[in-house]
């Protein structure tokens, strides 16, 4: 399992308002995708400035890729990333 300096818990309270086909009550793993929870390319660059807000990091663009927001477990592997950076 990944090792990561922020909670799942922590990306989620990040990430869930900006999934527009999850509902309050619906289970967001690690692993699922979050294209299919709603997440498109704008909510992502969205979720790109609240991400870095929230943990005080800016994100070098070299370390973004079309898999970056694909899921809880993919963000967290990009913040280790940006924080080796």
């Amino acid at each position: 399992m990944m090792q990561t300096t922020e909670s799942f818990a922590e990306i989620e309270a990040i990430v869930r308002p900006h999934l527009k086909f999850l509902d309050e009550a619906d289970a967001l793993e690690p692993d699922r995708d979050l294209g299919e929870a709603g997440l498109d390319s704008m909510a992502s660059i969205d979720l790109l400035l609240d991400i870095e807000d929230r943990f005080g990091i800016a994100i070098p663009d070299d370390l973004l890729t079309e898999d970056s927001f694909t899921s809880l477990a993919e963000i967290g592997k990009l913040l280790e990333a940006a924080r080796e950076a």
